[in-house]
């Protein structure tokens, strides 16, 4: 567990490393149920507007003869904010509205921003994606970048928010929620915008006479996820309140420098380095296993995106599901033990 020690010569945080190991806080949701449907739900929006996306346009732009592996790998950057939003988290946990709430001041806006951004794309995304002809890769981009950096913000607020917002002695169920709700994202977002708005799945399989088109149609996904964005947000800017931390024994109150020398003793720790060596080179061998590079392959090698899409979609359910069995054996003391035993079979 990391606490903070207040350094009255310095003003600054030091990081403490404390053993918790023999903690008598045993995990109880009792009281906790809303609060995990709140994050669920949050990480679900997540999982909607970010990586959903960066599945299921790829799908979409393989089937376009007019598309190369050079514009699949340039797309695949809209991805890159998740990965540096170490850079701004510290920003994020600085600067707050405090009759809003340290979360809310930043968790509402940059959801509402999002669902602008999908009107946006609703009025545009028959243009930039058409079914015939050769898609506008760099407008796509741009602007599913630019969510992916609003997404990522809201990461940063989410995963914050997770470790007040539920007791203390819940906390280790805040991965779970994040694992269930992003893979659930990804899943609708993939899965609806490649199968339900495919002309051949949905005269196969859902409807009794044949028609034109989807039963939904792109533009109306997006157009439908931006209200549901900016309603949910607004519920939340509402009904949910947010603790107030400064009421808490050690609370510290950090600037923004402060809170990137924080970042910085964090990094200089010895776990951190073998933690950062090991997340950085563990994917290299399942590399060709990829879902991303998965689907592409499986699109350019003559199968039916909608029987691709169906087959991932399979293998996500297992992965919203496996979380939820494995969350009382890394709600321990040594959560990461689960994950050893497991990595040499995988």
């Amino acid at each position: 567990m990391v606490s903070q020690a207040k350094d009255p010569s310095k003003n600054l945080a030091p990081l403490t490393i404390v053993d918790d190991s023999n903690s008598t806080d045993v995990p109880n949701l009792k009281g906790d149920w809303h609060n995990i449907f709140v994050l669920v739900l949050l990480y679900t929006m997540q999982g909607i507007a970010g990586l959903g996306l960066s599945v299921g346009i790829p799908a979409l732009l393989q089937i376009n003869k007019n598309v190369t592996y050079k514009d699949q790998a340039l797309f695949s950057m809209v991805t890159w904010p998740f990965n540096l939003k170490i850079m701004w988290a510290p920003l994020v946990d600085a600067l707050y509205v405090q009759k809003i709430g340290r979360r809310k001041s930043w968790l509402i806006p940059v959801q509402y921003l999002i669902g602008g951004c999908f009107i946006y794309m609703g009025k545009n995304i028959d243009e930039w994606l058409p079914e015939t002809g050769k898609p506008d890769i760099l407008k796509m981009f741009y602007l599913i970048f630019f969510v992916s950096i609003l997404v990522a913000t809201q990461d940063i607020v989410v995963d914050a928010w997770a470790l007040t917002m539920l007791k203390k002695n819940n906390v280790v169920y805040a991965s779970t929620c994040n694992a269930v709700g992003v893979l659930s994202g990804i899943m609708i977002s993939s899965l609806f915008l490649t199968v339900f708005t495919s002309e051949d799945f949905c005269n196969k399989y859902l409807r009794f006479v044949p028609a034109t088109g989807g039963v939904v149609t792109k533009a109306y996904l997006f157009y439908f996820w931006a209200v549901l964005f900016i309603l949910i947000s607004t519920l939340i800017a509402i009904f949910k309140k947010e603790k107030d931390n400064r009421l808490e024994n050690n609370y510290v109150q950090l600037n923004i420098i402060q809170n990137y020398l924080l970042v910085l003793d964090i990094l200089k720790t010895p776990s951190i380095w073998v933690l950062s060596i090991a997340l950085l080179t563990t994917e290299i061998g399942f590399a060709a296993a990829d879902q991303s590079l998965l689907i592409l392959k499986l699109i350019d090698a003559g199968l039916p995106k909608d029987n691709v899409m169906v087959i991932i979609s399979s293998m996500y359910i297992v992965k919203i599901i496996t979380p939820i069995i494995l969350s009382k054996y890394t709600s321990g003391p040594k959560p990461m033990s689960v994950y050893l035993k497991v990595t040499p079979f995988r």
